[in-house]
């Protein structure tokens, strides 16, 4: 070849190469003609068949991924899921109101066993891509019955242990086993699971459900005193409220998990184990509900159980869903008695019947508070001291200004509210006039602030 032949020779293999290096091109027609299975899905006896589509993007690796997560879905969907009369998740449907909260456990345990299938085929044109998947059905029945045995073998231990615990009176370490049993054979709460236990055929499943409903119902917490009386503004010691968990034979269970709560509010350090005698207790660092009475009850803490056994939600909304043993003391609320000291006077003439002192009783009645006149019976003293003066006068107009304090004494004489009367005046062609406008502004404030604070600090101080 001469030189110019190979010359325009060279020309010519450069311009395909840039040929070939230039933007992408666009394919007009599908690589192949379209399946059937894209058309119309197929029916493949002895197989389960999963078929995904995307639409295409610039990621070729994004619309790949969702059409094989859309093809398993698909799969999944295949398998049908048949609920036995003999399951445990019919016993929870029926008695604890349980499938929707499992609805996803089934689907992802369906998922999980999706081994073995197979890649068939794949398709796409310009804008779509299609893919094709199938499962023996023989395959899955193998793999699924295989792990589904696991899961029975494994649960079935627990359950021994369970029963081996409450046959020796350690009934928390037997509720924890029945747990750790249930969550073992979660992904098959839908199958029947017959076994072979203690000689006997059962239904693992609704064995367990009944093993903890028995264990469970085997509980009784008994408050140490069912009634109690406390006034508002006290505390309520854990000396009074003291529960005892037994067994059914009266025996005390020890290091149970308990919760209580109050029905005035919630309280702090509202959870505990019982100790060796099977008692717990529990305090109310103030008592300042105004009704008759309140309640406190104490309940087995079935989230602390599950908690040792498993970190599954499904597990701990089933658990929950148990009624758990529960006792309960009932606090009756006395009212306080209050002894009233009030000494007011107007241009120096003392008032039989004051107007603050009038309108602190009025408030405190309503707010359920009692009054006596003796010292000794009393739980607070609220002392009173008013005084009405002249201040000067403007033309034919007498002013006067109103002094004075309120406080609220214990009944060893320590002071625990106090407050200085400020700012009340009054006027009118009369001085004693002038005192009584000026009284007339210090008792609205008395009914709209001083007892509202008054009242306040007597529920919320710590008893001393």
């Amino acid at each position: 070849m001469s030189l110019p032949d190979l010359k325009y020779a060279w020309l010519l293999s450069l311009l395909m190469i840039f040929q070939g290096c230039g933007p992408g091109r666009t394919v007009s027609e599908p690589s192949s003609p379209q399946p059937d299975w894209v058309r119309s899905r197929p029916v493949l006896p002895g197989y389960y068949i999963g078929i995904g589509w995307a639409q295409k993007t610039r990621n070729i690796h994004q619309y790949q991924q969702t059409a094989r997560q859309n093809a398993m879905a698909d799969l999944a969907g295949e398998i049908s899921v048949t609920i036995s009369s003999n399951s445990v998740l019919h016993a929870f449907e029926s008695q604890l109101g349980f499938r929707e909260d499992y609805t996803s456990t089934i689907q992802a345990r369906t998922q999980e066993v999706l081994k073995g299938y197979e890649l068939t085929d794949t398709w796409e044109d310009q804008e779509n891509y299609w893919i094709y998947y199938r499962l023996p059905v023989a395959r899955h029945r193998e793999i699924s019955e295989r792990r589904k045995n696991d899961a029975a073998r494994l649960s079935a231990g627990y359950l021994e242990n369970a029963l081996r615990s409450r046959d020796d009176g350690q009934i928390r370490n037997s509720l924890v086993q029945l747990i750790s049993s249930m969550e073992a054979i979660k992904n098959y709460f839908d199958d029947p699971l017959p076994v072979e236990f203690r000689g006997n055929d059962i239904q693992l499943g609704s064995e367990i459900f009944n093993e903890l409903s028995s264990t469970i119902s085997r509980i009784d917490i008994i408050p140490e005193h069912p009634t109690l009386e406390i006034k508002t503004g006290h505390e309520v010691p854990s000396s009074l409220l003291k529960f005892k968990v037994l067994d059914q034979t009266g025996e005390p269970v020890a290091d149970f998990p308990v919760v209580a709560t109050y029905s005035e509010r919630p309280i702090r350090n509202n959870r505990a184990r019982t100790g060796r005698d099977g008692s717990t207790g529990f305090g109310i660092d103030i008592v300042r509900s105004s009704g008759p009475f309140e309640t406190f009850t104490v309940r087995a803490d079935m989230e602390a159980l599950v908690a040792e056994a498993s970190a599954d939600p499904v597990i701990r909304r089933l658990i929950t869903r148990f009624g758990p043993p529960e006792g309960a003391v009932r606090i009756n609320i006395l009212p306080p008695v209050i002894m009233l000291v009030a000494r007011e006077d107007n241009m120096g003439h003392e008032l039989s019947h004051g107007s603050l002192g009038e309108v602190f009783r009025k408030s405190a009645v309503e707010a359920g508070y009692l009054f006596d006149d003796n010292s000794s019976k009393a739980d607070y003293i609220v002392r009173i001291t008013a005084s009405a003066s002249a201040t000067g006068e403007t033309g034919t107009y007498r002013s006067a200004l109103l002094t004075g304090t309120i406080s609220v004494e214990l009944p060893g004489g320590a002071t625990i509210y106090h407050r200085e009367l400020e700012g009340f005046r009054g006027s009118h062609f009369e001085a004693g006039r002038a005192g009584e406008e000026a009284y007339r502004q210090a008792a609205r404030r008395m009914e709209s602030s001083y007892f509202r604070e008054i009242d306040e600090t007597i529920r919320r101080r710590s008893s001393r």
